[in-house]
């Protein structure tokens, strides 16, 4: 039985995408594995939110040991604080690991930085390193029209640093088949390369099921779930829903960008968009079950759309809900493939309303979409599966 240390910025009870993933490869390598994970406190987005009685209760009926380090709560508007927080929050967890033998360190983005860290920490123990890069942050973030040209040439070092511990890792985990190849075109034939796409939980795509029917109200709802971020540009939905006033907008969730989207919701003066904040699963699939069309983003821009496919994109199918998605790429090819959804260009506010209205007009065709959706990701394999490769890959000796 392999010893495995597994670092996360994020983990369960917290209930996003990047807790989820690290939750599911704990859960799954701790079947094979002596597994510590060592991970701050509930705190996504704000610890507030958690009751640490009940968050500690369930790690100690986990199949596997949970070491907490303080709470961390990485939002601000300027990068150069948020990289300080987590380069420090990346130090802390490394300490607190330190004293854990292990023949195996794993660590999942984000944070990037727990790469770097990690990748010492693992060379410290004579130990293998494993990152799991669900995106490949740096090479978008040199891409991103919002970085001044004081900022670009530090951007750039941190690009070539984070290139050089991808190619030092013992095994370097991808989110998408273009991450993969991305991972594998950059870091050279030297670096061992896996895939272990983003999928729906077992648990998750059961729970979703209860969402496909249709909830009869007044005016049609459309929503997004997920982080509030730069690339995800959902400022966007405010002049979408000054374009369909008789349709309800919902969003759901928290980041640096809920800021850009309440300024643009109070500059259109537009009535018809609800901002929830962060809500628990539970809270989560309600919504699902209200909603008529969900809706994702992201940014036109060349390593977003060769190496990220959301998540969200399979939880929005498992739901059997129609999908609305603005972007392009591999995550585009996803809800054309599925056939659960249309299809438009980012940050097009008109193209995105027809979509929705087009949508609205035919519940035949929603009905359908929706269970297309439903179809593929019950036919695709669910994230504990995929997990299983990891673990064997971590059976054999280095």
């Amino acid at each position: 039985m392999t010893r495995v240390l597994l670092l996360s910025q994020f983990f369960p009870p917290e209930t996003f995408a990047g807790a989820n993933r690290v939750g599911s490869m704990a859960d799954v390598l701790a079947r094979d594995h002596d597994v510590v994970v060592v991970t701050p406190r509930p705190s996504y987005p704000h610890p507030s939110l958690y009751d640490l009685g009940t968050a500690f209760d369930r790690d100690r009926r986990r199949p596997y040991r949970v070491v907490r380090s303080r709470a961390f709560v990485p939002h601000s508007r300027s990068l150069t604080i948020r990289a300080v927080r987590e380069h420090l929050m990346a130090l802390e967890l490394a300490a607190r690991a330190a004293r854990e033998p292990a023949e195996v360190v794993v660590t999942s983005s984000p944070s990037m930085f727990l790469g770097p860290v990690c990748l010492l920490l693992a060379r410290f123990k004579s130990s293998r390193f494993v990152w799991d890069i669900r995106d490949i942050g740096w090479d978008y973030a040199g891409e991103s029209r919002l970085i001044s040209r004081w900022t670009r040439p530090v951007l750039w070092g941190v690009r070539r640093y984070m290139w050089w511990v991808v190619r030092r890792a013992d095994l370097v985990v991808a989110a998408s088949g273009g991450g993969a190849d991305r991972l594998r075109s950059r870091a050279g034939p030297a670096t061992a390369v896996m895939l272990v796409e983003n999928a729906v939980a077992r648990d998750l795509l059961e729970a979703c099921g209860a969402c496909r029917e249709r909830v009869p109200k007044p005016r049609p709802m459309v929503t997004y779930v997920g982080l509030l971020g730069e690339p995800q540009a959902v400022e966007v939905l405010a002049d979408v829903a000054g374009r369909l006033p008789a349709v309800d907008f919902t969003v759901v969730g928290e980041g640096p960008a809920r800021g850009r989207l309440e300024s643009r919701i109070r500059e259109l003066g537009v009535a018809n968009v609800t901002l929830t904040g962060y809500l628990s699963r539970t809270e989560v699939l309600d919504v699902y079950r209200r909603s008529d069309i969900l809706f994702a983003q992201l940014k036109d821009a060349p390593t977003l759309n060769a190496t990220s496919l959301p998540s969200k994109l399979y939880e929005y199918m498992a739901t059997g809900k129609p999908v609305v998605y603005a972007g392009g790429g591999i995550a585009a090819d996803a809800v054309r493939r599925a056939d659960c959804g249309i299809t438009v260009a980012p940050e097009a506010a008109s193209a995105i309303a027809d979509a929705v209205d087009d949508l609205l007009s035919d519940t035949a065709r929603m009905d359908q979409m929706g269970r297309n959706g439903r179809s593929f990701v019950e036919a695709t394999a669910d994230r504990e599966t995929a997990f299983e490769g990891l673990a064997a890959v971590l059976r054999s000796p280095p």
